[in-house]
């Protein structure tokens, strides 16, 4: 099994995070959670989303029904959801960014939502998710969904660091039908064994001081480790349903892990001890 390390200067990049961070929180737009985030035109943060046109000039909006492939459908909870319409076949990919957070006082922020994201035979789109620790930082990508989802679904719980300075909700388009997202939320969760969508990756010991025991219910390709700056420090290429991770290298704290598996890209969160 081939494992690569990265480490940086801990005390010289946590010092201009803190920073970064700190500048960040006092603007921050949403700090009080649980969070949810309705999209309905009497949400208070609703206009404070923003778009990424990353290719493309396609824009994610407001509806009360998809454009395509939702007849007869409606919002998960109340009137409005947030909808891409992804009628094209020029791969059209936008960041749906999230106001700016302060989860300081969140030990175990969570992403969760509900959504759907047809099947327009033979046409997938992607729905991917992503958080950055301030506005210059790269996005890391911490879930994907490219399956046939035709009635409102659970995304499971989707963990972050309580860095995180923005989250975002990115689609690109293959010509499926709209894909569309309701009742999104940001809460604090405990967590030993996560299940997100259909994946489900049991890890133990957590916390961990040397190895790290993993099993899923499904193949696992690929294992990411990211700090809570955002930083990957720790990859390794695995196609088993189970196995073990050597974690002994890293410094004590708390951790991402990045699954990529055969349903897509999760993430869950365990501590070095």
């Amino acid at each position: 099994m081939k494992k690569n390390y990265f480490f940086s200067s801990v005390v010289k990049i946590s010092g201009i995070a803190f920073f970064l961070l700190s500048a960040s929180f006092l603007n921050a737009q949403v700090g009080s959670f649980p969070w949810i985030e309705t999209f309905e035109d009497t949400s208070p943060t609703r206009g404070d989303w923003t778009q990424i046109q990353e290719v493309n000039a396609m824009s994610w909006n407001f509806a009360t029904s998809p454009q395509t492939g939702g007849s007869g459908v409606t919002a998960y909870e109340g009137t409005k959801f947030a909808h891409y319409r992804a009628d094209s076949h020029n791969f059209d990919k936008t960041k749906l960014v999230s106001p700016v957070l302060n989860l300081s006082s969140v030990s175990s922020p969570k992403i969760s939502f509900y959504y759907r994201n047809p099947y327009w035979n033979p046409d997938q789109n992607w729905l991917r998710i992503f958080f950055r620790i301030s506005a210059s930082d790269p996005w890391v990508q911490v879930a994907e969904f490219h399956s046939d989802i035709r009635n409102w679904t659970s995304s499971g719980d989707i963990f972050i660091p309580n860095t995180a300075y923005q989250v975002a909700i990115e689609c690109e388009t293959d010509y499926g039908y709209s894909t569309t997202v309701d009742a999104f939320s940001i809460t604090e969760s405990a967590l030993s064994v996560a299940e997100n969508g259909k994946l489900s990756f049991k890890y133990y010991p957590n916390p961990a001081e040397n190895v790290l025991h993993f099993s899923s219910n499904e193949m696992v390709h690929e294992v990411k480790v990211y700090n809570l700056l955002g930083q990957k420090v720790f990859e390794t290429k695995v196609n088993e349903n189970q196995g073990q991770l050597d974690v002994s290298s890293l410094s004590r704290g708390n951790y991402i892990i990045q699954v990529t598996a055969e349903t897509g890209t999760q993430a869950f969160k365990f501590v070095k001890k």
